[in-house]
């Protein structure tokens, strides 16, 4: 059987995948190529929601979400290719006074990276921003209204037309069974062969298999979430992506209709899409009433990328040659090219002014995760 020859293969076509191969071939490398399973942007980059956000609460994690919104920010003048970023800002609610105590913190970590944006509102003061929101229960909560969504496939196509135009290759539909050692370089199980002098495992929830072998267990697990389009509503008011974080409820604004859901860390075995609906009605009926009278247009189910340990991804050369670049925890496509951007430098030698590549070693030890907020119920 013949084989193919390359000089740098990066496997997996969602955002952080596509974004590698163009920042490294801006950088100058030659011969890259995109190996993708089944199609480009089709797996947890195809799934999300598209949420790009500031609100962290841990200065790594804050470098991170700042240079990934100001990429979407930036994206169409940069790339010449449409992909709207839809700035209807991100509202974080809670009726808990520990919760908002930590909201405060965690906008003054916001402002010291830089974000001068970051509102701490009080519940009398919420309707101001969301009218349609009921603030029966509620302390307060924290805004950033420079925050907003991408749609993230477009992104991925057209990061996928610039790396095209500086020479990058891609393979659909190849998918890889596994990673050997061969002279010179690394050896790719898939129908036809392919050896490369550098490989890049950029594979999400399929790069804990590829990656075991050589010694990695990287705590990375599908959690499936489950989203509903409705019929239009509140189209003449505002609505951004609002996340009451002691319930999950979970709305933003999709054309002139919503997206909802219910955000939780890990739902129960067999939770559905009908066992979010009811949870998500339960909620609105004191949270948004307004969203108890739409129909649902439709559903998706769709898996993230839940990263265990300290939550940070894990970036670095495993082997000589052998890189990885996974676990996002859910946040691909607001930080994806970001990180994309940092581990291109990384490979080139290029020193980053703020992140040091220690916090993302693939082999350092697991700790509890640093970052407590993940959009999701607590």
């Amino acid at each position: 059987m013949s084989e193919n020859s390359v000089g740098t293969v990066i496997i997996g076509g969602g955002i952080g995948g596509v974004a590698l191969a163009y920042y490294l071939a801006e950088l100058g490398e030659a011969d890259i190529t995109v190996v993708e399973g089944r199609e480009l942007a089709s797996g947890c980059t195809g799934g999300s929601l598209g949420g790009v956000r500031q609100q962290f609460s841990t200065p790594n994690e804050v470098e991170l979400a700042l240079r990934g919104r100001t990429f979407w920010q930036t994206f169409e003048e940069t790339f010449d290719y449409p992909c709207a970023y839809h700035q209807d800002g991100y509202l974080m609610l809670t009726g808990r006074q520990e919760i908002f105590e930590k909201l405060g913190e965690a906008a003054e970590v916001q402002r010291a990276a830089g974000a001068t944006n970051v509102e701490m509102v009080a519940a009398a003061d919420l309707t101001g921003i969301v009218p349609w929101l009921s603030p029966e229960g509620l302390v307060g909560g924290c805004w950033t209204p420079d925050d907003g969504r991408v749609n993230p496939t477009d992104g991925v196509y057209g990061l996928a037309a610039a790396a095209r135009k500086l020479g990058v290759k891609f393979l659909q539909h190849t998918r890889v069974a596994k990673i050997e050692k061969a002279k010179g370089g690394w050896t790719l199980h898939t129908p036809t062969p392919i050896t490369a002098r550098r490989v890049i495992v950029v594979a999400g929830l399929g790069s804990p298999d590829l990656m075991r072998p050589f010694g990695l267990d990287l705590p990375i697990t599908p959690m499936m979430v489950h989203y509903a389009f409705t019929t239009p509503v509140i189209s003449d008011q505002a609505l951004p992506m609002t996340i009451d974080l002691d319930t999950g409820f979970c709305v933003e604004r999709e054309q002139d209709a919503a997206v909802l859901t219910i955000l939780e860390s890990s739902y129960a075995e067999g939770y559905g899409v009908d066992d979010m609906l009811a949870e998500f009605a339960e909620a609105a009926a004191i949270r948004a009433p307004i969203f108890t009278e739409v129909s649902i247009r439709s559903t998706i189910s769709a898996s993230a990328d839940a990263t265990g340990g300290d939550g940070h991804p894990f970036i670095g050369e495993v082997e000589p040659g052998l890189w990885t670049m996974t676990g996002f925890d859910g946040h691909g496509t607001m930080q994806g090219p970001a990180i994309a951007k940092f581990t291109a430098n990384l490979i080139a030698g290029i020193p980053d002014p703020v992140l040091d590549p220690a916090i993302f070693d693939p082999h350092r030890g697991l700790t509890e995760t640093q970052e407590w907020l993940r959009a999701a119920r607590k």
